[in-house]
């Protein structure tokens, strides 16, 4: 049983978590094009006033924030159009298309609580910054989760918050991956170890208590392996998004590899349990023949010594 490999090879999990971590890719990637959209404005805006210069970065701040918070399940978009009473950020749901939101961004709370009481925007929800000097009165007024020395900053220095959102969403990105990864890894070294050891169990080559003790140590293992090595190759288009559609093509190869790697240790497994019984049977009957042939020399000679 030493042998036996308990601890699942980290291929299958790489490419499963690559898979399934798609809706994370695209926060990544979402913020990153927000992010140069972003840039490319306040570059436009680079002479304009600082009233105006602070509304559009509140926008991008809080478009970026927002599909950093609610996930990859929707689009969050800046629209850019100044036609009359137009929103500012729409949300989409992704799998439908369908719009789930509207918004209007002031940036000053005393404009927000205008905005909203005019209610000539229509369902769409009026937003303005937090830990301003004088917050929103209006009840209907949503404060964005970027404060106003946020908006401040970011328009002061457009490039620095935008590399601040694709780290969060990087390490978002990979964290997703590595939870996913460490959820797979746990569930097959269960599966892994806990055939083999209780197989163990059954031939009687260790009690219930130490398969337990083996098979929870080994999904620890399997956990931690799965964690990072799904860590590490999310990592990869975190950081080098260029190579997705290359690691596209390899995660599939991946998944059918760790599904055969899977698959073949659960046949060794159950074919050293096959060889371990038959080798015990063997044995068995070589000792009941063993003490069958000292009985019978041991009455013959007690016959001639008679």
């Amino acid at each position: 049983m030493g042998n036996q490999r308990s601890v699942p090879r980290s291929e299958l999990f790489m490419g499963t978590s690559f898979h399934f971590n798609g809706n994370a890719r695209f926060v990544s990637q979402n913020i990153r094009d927000l992010g140069g959209k972003f840039q490319i404005k306040m570059m436009e805006q680079a002479n304009g006033h600082i009233p105006c210069r602070e509304g559009f970065a509140f926008e991008y701040l809080d478009a970026m924030d927002q599909q950093l918070h609610l996930g990859g399940k929707v689009q969050v978009d800046v629209l850019g159009v100044n036609g009359k009473n137009s929103p500012d950020i729409q949300i989409r749901h992704r799998p439908s298309g369908n719009v789930i939101g509207e918004q209007q961004h002031k940036r000053s709370a005393r404009l927000a609580d205008k905005a909203a009481k005019s209610g000539k925007y229509g369902q769409q929800d009026v937003r303005t910054p937090k830990q301003q000097a004088q917050g929103p009165k209006n009840p209907k007024v949503q404060e964005s989760n970027v404060s106003a020395e946020q908006v401040t900053e970011g328009a002061k220095r457009p490039l620095k918050a935008i590399r601040e959102y694709r780290i969060k969403s990087a390490i978002a990105e990979i964290g997703h991956a590595a939870a996913t990864g460490a959820i797979a890894g746990g569930v097959v070294a269960i599966l892994l170890s806990g055939l083999t050891h209780l197989l163990a169990v059954e031939r009687g080559e260790m009690e219930l208590d130490q398969a337990i003790a083996a098979t929870l140590l080994n999904a620890v293992e399997g956990a931690f392996t799965g964690g990072l090595s799904s860590a590490g190759f999310a990592a990869i288009p975190a950081f080098f998004p260029a190579l997705i559609p290359v690691l596209q093509i390899v995660s599939a190869p991946l998944i059918v590899l760790g599904a055969y790697q899977l698959v073949t240790q659960i046949g060794q497994i159950l074919d050293h349990h096959s060889f371990a019984q038959r080798n015990a049977a063997l044995q068995t009957i070589h000792h009941q023949e063993s003490k069958f042939f000292e009985a019978r020399t041991q009455r013959v000679a007690n016959y001639l010594l008679s």
